[in-house]
């Protein structure tokens, strides 16, 4: 039976990838920062959940992975780092530095804490594959070619996590694990943009469908998942 650890678990695209990986008759590592949501998810999954309750912006989720896995001694197929947040302070007099420091301590250090902690469990696997879900304003190419919206802090996290996605996987696919960053589409969350067309249910199905099938031959960079090409990173 696959195995899959989520981040960001709780609501969203991540719940949806849940719903999804369960439907498909994958045992789920959700990662949620409440108990009560992890309750609510063994609820829901029961025998084929196993939640871990940390926060990513945490030193301490590195030892709550492993113990979690460690505990069930199964090789981990599927990482995927989907948590995150954003603070929409645009433009340079309403950002402050603490806001730059605490989106960046998600998005990048969060999937380096997560992946680092996962990797012992990702190399007992067969076809192991991490995704770090990124975001068209992590783009140096998009916004130098004039798209910028003045979202400093999100914007430089993303940025330093495809960073991020990029040396992970130069330095793991020697062992077979490899590492991508992909984009979902314009979610139509809480936080979504303003002009957010994809319900989080069709993305966490593409991508599902995106994950059994990758080739493991395919480049690293920003694959998109709703036209199936690349994105400038």
């Amino acid at each position: 039976m696959p195995t899959v650890l989520i981040t960001g678990a709780s609501r969203g695209l991540g719940r949806e990838l849940a719903e999804v990986f369960f439907d498909r008759g994958w045992t789920l590592f959700p990662l949620v920062r409440n108990p009560w949501a992890a309750a609510e998810l063994e609820s829901r999954f029961r025998s084929m959940c196993h939640p871990v309750v940390s926060d990513i912006g945490s030193a301490a989720v590195e030892e709550q992975i492993t113990r979690v896995l460690g505990q069930h001694s199964a090789p981990l197929d599927v990482l995927i780092n989907n948590a995150g947040n954003i603070k929409k302070l645009r433009w340079l007099p309403d950002t402050t530095p603490e806001d730059i420091e605490s989106l960046f301590r998600v998005h990048c250090l969060g999937a380096f804490r997560c992946t680092r902690a996962a990797l012992p469990f990702l190399r007992q696997a067969a076809r192991p594959v991490v995704i770090n879900m990124t975001s068209r304003w992590g783009s140096i190419g998009r916004t130098v070619s004039g798209d910028f919206r003045g979202i400093y802090s999100y914007q430089i996290a993303k940025c330093a996590q495809n960073m991020l996605t990029a040396c992970l996987d130069q330095e793991l696919r020697k062992e077979g694990i490899r590492v991508f960053a992909v984009h979902p589409g314009k979610l139509t969350t809480e936080s979504g943009a303003y002009d957010a067309d994809t319900p989080p249910r069709e993305a966490a199905l593409k991508l599902a469908d995106w994950v059994q099938s990758v080739d493991k031959g395919l480049v690293c960079g920003c694959h998109d998942l709703m036209t199936g090409g690349l994105i400038e990173w």
